[in-house]
């Protein structure tokens, strides 16, 4: 392995996707544990996609799941992305969605992922801890994949031979990917540079910058702390 691509992965402060994917309402729900066993094995898939780059790979289903969460956080995502690849990496979300062909891709893609981890890590791709499957989401006895052509990554898993669409839940619940909680008087408020961007469950509000002033005050909060202190596991005192 390279050790200073790895050194510039395991920089990434990947705490803060930790934090959402643990909330119950608006991320995952899951635990620290597993938290944690996911954001391991996504360093080593984007370890992966940096060594190579030309490979069509994609890594299993939850570690999907992390990456879609990092993504989600535009801003962090890119200046990331830039520090370990010098450009961004896209997410493409429709490999196995397009016919038979497809989905053989997406399984064949998957496979590949694990020839190219164990060639890397010298480990099993699948890996037994206290006697259940450590942090993989799939189907009983089956492995739960993304896909992708090229660099250009899904955002969707299958189990291989069967066609399953992989949601993204926590365990035994599907979850839906609403902005606000649905049936609660939730508002949800959402930013990028250069635009405004609002939605929110029904009858709540959704808030955004007055018309010919939306430019400026997003701008203008993007460089406050509201939109560069990121929630921390144990936050600050």
């Amino acid at each position: 392995m390279n050790a200073h691509d790895m050194d510039a992965i395991n920089a990434l402060d990947l705490e803060p996707i930790k934090v959402k994917l643990m909330h119950k309402e608006s991320g995952e729900g899951w635990s620290l544990e597993y938290a944690n066993a996911m954001e391991f094995e996504y360093r080593r898939f984007l370890f992966i996609m940096k060594r190579y780059p030309h490979e069509q790979a994609a890594p299993l289903m939850d570690v999907d799941i992390f990456w879609h969460y990092h993504i989600l956080d535009t801003m962090k995502y890119a200046v990331d992305c830039d520090a370990v690849f010098g450009q961004f990496l896209h997410h493409f979300p429709y490999i196995g969605l397009r016919g038979e062909d497809d989905e053989a891709a997406h399984v064949r893609i998957g496979n590949r992922m694990k020839e190219l981890y164990e060639e890397t890590f010298e480990e099993d791709y699948i890996r037994l801890a206290g006697g259940q499957q450590n942090a993989y989401s799939a189907s009983p006895g089956a492995t739960a994949y993304s896909a992708s052509p090229g660099t250009q990554k899904a955002a969707y898993s299958a189990s291989p031979g069967v066609t399953k669409t992989a949601y993204s839940a926590s365990p035994g619940a599907l979850k839906a990917a609403y902005s606000a909680s649905p049936g609660a008087v939730k508002s949800a408020y959402s930013a990028a540079p250069g635009i405004a961007a609002y939605s929110a469950s029904p009858g709540a509000t959704a808030y955004s910058a007055s018309p010919g002033a939306a430019n400026a005050a997003i701008e203008q909060a993007r460089l406050s702390s509201f939109y560069s202190e990121r929630p921390r596991l144990t936050p600050a005192a």
